[in-house]
């Protein structure tokens, strides 16, 4: 169970409207998918603001109305009638505090244990319905865009988790689609970039050596958000060719893309490749950075490009 608290500015500069749209537009599916308009909540007599009070003083005994009103956000008088309801009903019992008499410490009697534990079992009922109509990989994902919901919107959350795992099954398959989409959408490239990655995936997968290949898909709060992949290149021995390097748009600039290139290049140490090589295009100026960053040298260029003719095709390599 959880509270979205609201603060109301009207002297805000609003962001752009189809941004604010959309935010509402989830809020409003968001409220009716987990229920939270019913008066009552989890098909229970509660309302979800008595169940947030009865969820509060079940996990922190002992609590005070003070520290449910800064948790939870609710309006003092407001709380303290849903407070003083629920006393009335049996579900909370009031013992004057020790150390501040003017203070009421709240507690759940066994009426409202039975409640806590009725509401704590449907919300885990309703979460795992609504979750298993998701698969494995579309799981992750909405966690880690819960994650960085929070993360944005949340000044108080812990960092966000940045990670470079290996690679798992239907991970090839997510490089590839992604190459194809994020290429066509943000640099226009024609359709003879989508052949141009197909055709590199065949013969990584038929000649995968796990001492020479990998392939690591990096992850924001543990979604999907970047790759990168180190093949060995039978006609130039001791050398490796470096692919599929991709970051998403909207985690840039947060250490992704540097933490899947020294991957890669510790990797190639470790492995006894003698150099890394790898071709882009000129109009990458975001990943050149990264790769003059990482000791890369541009030593070959030519004019056109067969997907992207107004640019310019470059080999990149880096001495190991």
């Amino acid at each position: 169970m959880h509270w979205l608290m609201h603060e109301t500015d009207d002297t805000c500069t609003p962001p752009d409207r189809s941004i604010t749209d959309t935010f509402r537009e989830f809020n409003r599916f968001y409220t009716v998918l987990i229920g939270s308009l019913s008066r009552e909540y989890l098909k229970t007599k509660y309302s979800i603001q008595e169940a947030r009070v009865i969820f509060e003083v079940a996990t922190t005994p002992g609590c005070t109305a003070r520290q449910i009103q800064y948790r939870a956000g609710f309006g003092q008088g407001y709380l303290s009638r849903l407070i003083a309801r629920l006393t009335k009903d049996g579900v909370i019992r009031q013992r004057k505090s020790v150390d501040d008499r003017r203070e009421q410490r709240l507690f759940l009697t066994k009426s409202g244990e039975t409640a806590f534990g009725t509401l704590d079992q449907r919300a885990t009922n309703q979460a795992g319905r609504l979750l298993g109509q998701l698969d494995s990989d579309s799981k992750s994902e909405l966690c880690g865009a819960f994650k960085s919901i929070r993360q944005l919107l949340d000044a108080s959350a812990g960092p966000e988790s940045i990670a470079v795992r290996e690679q798992r099954a239907g991970d090839l398959g997510w490089v590839f689609q992604r190459h194809s989409i994020v290429y066509a959408e943000e640099h226009s490239y024609s359709p003879l970039f989508e052949v141009y990655v197909c055709e590199g995936l065949l013969p990584f997968l038929k000649a995968y050596d796990r001492k020479k290949d990998r392939l690591w898909i990096g992850e924001i709060n543990g979604r999907r958000a970047g790759s990168i992949a180190i093949h060995h290149e039978p006609n130039r021995l001791g050398w490796a060719k470096l692919r599929w390097f991709l970051v998403e748009r909207e985690v840039r600039g947060r250490g992704l893309g540097s933490k899947l290139l020294d991957t890669a290049v510790r990797f190639c140490r470790r492995a006894g490749y003698r150099g890394i090589f790898l071709w882009t295009v000129s109009d990458l100026e975001e990943a050149r950075r990264l790769y003059e960053r990482g000791g890369f040298k541009l030593v070959e260029e030519s004019e056109g490009c067969a997907w992207a003719p107004w640019a310019r095709e470059q080999r990149w390599e880096l001495q190991l």
